[in-house]
């Protein structure tokens, strides 16, 4: 059974959900995330350009290839719908992200109007690793951190400014999650 958080930004909304997928789920997605090919090709907003990250873009036939893939995109999909019913969402873009200790990360927003699904793909996670997600204010200030827990999915409104967070030095792996991005239609 999984549980939502609302956690809200003024009158931006943001939905922390856990309990969505099983460990074991989890687990054997990591493994099929953690096979694909990223390359350091990913900057969080033009005028940090120069500062590149870990990506691993995902063309739509990658979740039809397996119906472990399909079924976890699926379930991101509907929660995201079900999270912002009402409104008209396509999916643009999904994209993983490897954050390693060192990294640095920008705050951005993502597609605006739209919503991000952003899923936390690490099996385990240990809470001194830290790589929360920090989301700011209309006035940028730090409101909310979100912990990258195992199989935890932040949706939130793509207008919301927000940092993606890189491990400590006690994390020896990547931080890796996976941004499903949509736009309002």
């Amino acid at each position: 059974m999984s549980s939502v958080e609302s956690r809200p930004l003024g009158e931006q909304r943001l939905f922390v959900v856990d309990g969505l997928f099983k460990p074991d789920f989890v687990r054997v997605l990591h493994e099929i995330l953690s096979r694909q090919s990223f390359s350091l090709s990913d900057y969080d907003t033009e005028a940090t350009e120069r500062i590149r990250h870990w990506k691993s873009e995902f063309a739509p036939e990658f979740f039809a290839a397996n119906p472990l893939l399909r079924s976890w995109h699926d379930s991101v999909v509907a929660k995201t719908a079900e999270l912002f019913a009402g409104t008209t969402l396509k999916l643009e873009r999904v994209h993983a992200n490897a954050h390693l200790f060192g990294d640095h990360q920008n705050p951005h927003h993502d597609i605006v109007p739209g919503v991000t699904a952003l899923y936390f793909a690490n099996p385990d996670w240990e809470k001194d690793w830290q790589g929360e997600t920090i989301f700011y204010d209309q006035a940028g200030e730090p409101r909310h951190a979100v912990a990258p827990l195992p199989g935890r999915l932040a949706v939130f409104e793509g207008g919301i400014l927000h940092r993606g967070g890189v491990p400590a030095r006690t994390s020896f792996g990547a931080r890796t999650s996976v941004a499903f991005k949509f736009a309002v239609t």
